[in-house]
């Protein structure tokens, strides 16, 4: 990283509020500076409904990341990894047309119970010019 760039984190959340579906999110967008994508990370208010119930597609610039049915559990982080730390890495991923479109699905699992839902954030690492 240079002087000519910063790193910042892009937080997108969205609402898991039916049980056993999937949810696509196609509107969202990367800051219109970015020039690297280079890593992300998932939370959610209830992580183990996360942990144990989530999975997803991950496409950024039109480009897949992540394929259908990919765990949650391998984008998250526990509190006892430093901040810093946290990111699953991408290297340096261009950020094409700057979309990001996440397709989430909600599976039913004995431990962690759906109940009132969820709400998922997935955090994107980026290198944007100043």
């Amino acid at each position: 990283m240079d002087r000519k760039t910063k790193e910042t984190r892009v937080t997108f959340s969205f609402k898991v509020d039916k049980e056993n579906e999937g949810i696509t999110i196609s509107h969202l967008e990367l800051p219109k500076y970015t020039k690297k994508v280079k890593g992300l990370q998932l939370i959610s208010d209830y992580p183990s409904k996360l942990y144990y119930r989530g999975s997803q597609r991950i496409e950024i610039g039109g480009e897949e990341l992540f394929p259908d049915g990919f765990t949650s559990k391998l984008l998250m982080s526990s509190l006892s990894v430093p901040p810093r730390e946290r990111f699953f890495e991408l290297g340096e991923v261009a950020p094409g047309d700057l979309s990001v479109k996440v397709r989430f699905t909600d599976k039913e699992h004995t431990l962690a119970s759906f109940e009132q839902g969820y709400t998922v954030s997935l955090i994107v690492l980026i290198e944007e010019s100043l």
